[in-house]
């Protein structure tokens, strides 16, 4: 089974493996599932957006990424704000 915290994933500007996909999707389910998280549809589209584009920028470890994407949620995407 693929275990993206064991591994560095490479990224790709437009095209993503399926275990790539996987993990992305794992993060956008967690991180919009949290109590802070904004849950206006919008939003949501908007990081989903934001989750792709910024996979895509360079080869990243998947806990980093993680830390990055939801540093950015918290300050972007919060409905405390």
């Amino acid at each position: 089974m693929f275990s993206p915290v064991k591994q560095e994933l490479a990224m790709h500007s437009t095209q993503f493996q399926p275990e790539e996909l996987k993990s992305i999707k794992l993060i956008y389910d967690d991180i919009v599932a949290q109590d802070w998280f904004d849950d206006c549809a919008d939003k949501r589209s908007s990081f989903a957006r934001y989750l792709i584009e910024t996979y895509s920028i360079d080869t990243i470890e998947p806990e980093r990424f993680r830390t990055i994407v939801e540093s950015s949620a918290r300050s972007h995407y919060s409905r405390l704000r």
